[in-house]
């Protein structure tokens, strides 16, 4: 590892920035402006205007330069507010009192793709987090629980391979009990495949408005109480324009997953009667899933009531 002490780049020896005991793991940062490459003997020169710049920023109250390390398109790792410091570039104080943030001079424009040997620094920064400043396994992107575009596609990419040296690069896991987000996908999206309230989603992962969401971001799912298994009353329960207890349940199941674009003008309402507009929506329901959609009749059967209802 290519390291450059806090002195060595002309920043005092020791950050006044508060005590962190240990962390979660690393988040890894872009500086998100327009950046171009340079030679190294300059990079000494980015690192000082970063602090200048975030000790100007009264809104902030930066009292150090923000980043527990930061990694240049050479390989070297500058020294930040260095090991058992918190941070304060992840976002908020508990984001910073979680992970350390290890910013990588790259930009959103100009100088976007990281070189191989910005990644083998980055590798260096996190393991010597790791080695001296009690760091866990965990590595991953600003944008891991705050609403952010950092640390941009390309880097962020390399996170979801595994964050390894160019030559051993792997696919992250996606852990139990979360999602990987799909290409397109949004929030609401992802909280409805899921079956799941999209605030509780946004709060579990500390997104915040516009709640934005990108591909590849792993998002962690709230805890939701096991549901009741009701046994399926018959298809003699669900006859057009007749009542049955059974269609109070079925409208709990549709109402809950959200299918029931088809009403009388004053929303879906539930009710004892298996309507048209009931039919329409459980039609809706069954093109949703790949085992129904071969027939959605609207017509509940022990399949699609099993899967409504659970």
């Amino acid at each position: 590892m290519r390291f450059v002490e806090r002195e060595e780049w002309g920043a005092p020896a020791a950050s006044p920035a508060a005590y962190l005991a240990k962390a979660r793991g690393v988040k890894v940062h872009y500086l998100g402006t327009e950046y171009t490459s340079r030679a190294h003997p300059l990079c000494d020169d980015v690192v000082r205007s970063i602090r200048a710049s975030h000790l100007a920023n009264v809104a902030e109250g930066y009292v150090d330069i923000a980043y527990t390390a930061l990694v240049c398109e050479h390989g070297a790792v500058f020294e930040g507010r260095g090991t058992h410091k918190r941070p304060g570039a992840n976002g908020s104080a508990v984001l910073n009192t979680t992970d350390y943030a290890v910013c990588a001079l790259l930009g959103s424009e100009g100088m976007t793709v990281p070189t191989d040997p910005m990644l083998n620094g980055l590798v260096d920064a996190v393991e010597w987090l790791r080695r001296s400043g009690d760091a866990g396994d965990w590595v991953g992107g600003h944008r891991d629980g705050y609403a952010t575009e950092c640390p941009g596609d390309a880097l962020y990419a390399w996170i979801e391979r595994g964050a390894g040296r160019p030559e051993v690069a792997r696919p992250r896991p996606v852990p139990p009990g979360a999602y990987a987000v799909r290409l397109h996908d949004t929030l609401a999206a992802v909280a409805r495949r899921l079956d799941v309230d999209w605030r509780d989603l946004a709060a579990v992962n500390g997104l915040r408005p516009p709640y934005t969401i990108y591909p590849g971001q792993i998002l962690h799912l709230p805890r939701t109480p096991d549901r009741v298994a009701v046994p399926f009353p018959g298809s003699g329960a669900f006859l057009l324009g007749r009542a049955h207890p059974a269609v109070l349940t079925l409208d709990e199941g549709l109402i809950e997953k959200g299918f029931t674009r088809h009403h009388d003008g004053n929303g879906y309402q539930r009710g004892p009667v298996f309507s048209e507009f009931t039919r329409r929506n459980v039609a809706d329901f069954q093109r949703s899933h790949a085992a129904l959609r071969g027939n959605p009749d609207g017509i509940p059967g022990p399949v699609t009531w099993q899967l409504l209802l659970t």
